[in-house]
């Protein structure tokens, strides 16, 4: 068993992180932000799950000096929608962040790939289209082998559809989905994401991904 430290001052957040975590082999152990610096060597953690908000660089520095010290310790923050434009992950350690509103499956997903990497994924995080691969957990998608080069908002994006296949969604329901409730950007900024989308997937596999007329978006499963 694997111990993880969760990191938040929120007890919403932490009851999510606790949610997700329960699905894995860890130990989870709380502590606040302000205590890592201080408990993060100690403890001995092979990960540790950081509710960045809106400055994770912040945070994610501070972990990533205090790992240094010793001890093999992974990162994964948590962060606002907000925050995407600007992030950046430490370089000298494993780490990967998502997005405030994403699921508990999502948050799982992510810390598995981070403690056990090159561990067979579950055949339900790998989705088949055709020539499209589609990997849940690692983010990654390929069309006969070769790796699509998607963004974050784009792969999100194009996630959710795919796992919600069939259905129409507005415009203004996948900036809530995939953007998150505290976006206050524009609704036409879905429609440049699919268009970039569309591109990436080629002619064959992009007709799947159909615009529905005044309603919204759909993936034809």
């Amino acid at each position: 068993m694997k111990n993880v430290l969760l990191a938040s001052d929120d007890v919403h957040t932490l009851a999510w992180m606790r949610d997700a975590l329960s699905r894995l082999d860890v130990e989870a152990i709380e502590i606040p932000p302000a205590e890592i610096k201080a408990r993060l060597a100690s403890l001995n953690a092979e990960l540790i799950v950081v509710d960045g908000g809106r400055s994770p660089e912040v945070l994610a520095g501070i972990v990533e000096s205090s790992a240094a010290e010793g001890g093999d310790t992974h990162l994964l923050l948590v962060i606002e929608p907000e925050a995407l434009d600007a992030l950046r992950l430490p370089v000298r350690m494993p780490s990967d962040f998502l997005v405030r509103g994403s699921s508990a499956a999502e948050l799982a997903a992510r810390a598995r790939a981070l403690l056990w990497p090159g561990e067979e994924v579950a055949s339900q995080e790998v989705i088949r289209v055709d020539d499209l691969t589609l990997n849940l957990a690692t983010y990654q998608a390929y069309i006969s082998g070769e790796a699509l080069e998607f963004t974050y908002l784009e792969y999100a994006l194009f996630m959710f559809l795919v796992t919600h296949p069939n259905r129409v969604y507005s415009r203004e329901v996948l900036l809530r989905r995939v953007w998150g409730s505290d976006y206050f950007g524009g609704s036409r900024t879905v429609d440049v994401h699919v268009r970039r989308v569309r591109a990436k997937l080629g002619p064959e596999i992009s007709r799947r991904l159909e615009t529905v007329r005044n309603v919204g978006y759909l993936w034809r499963s």
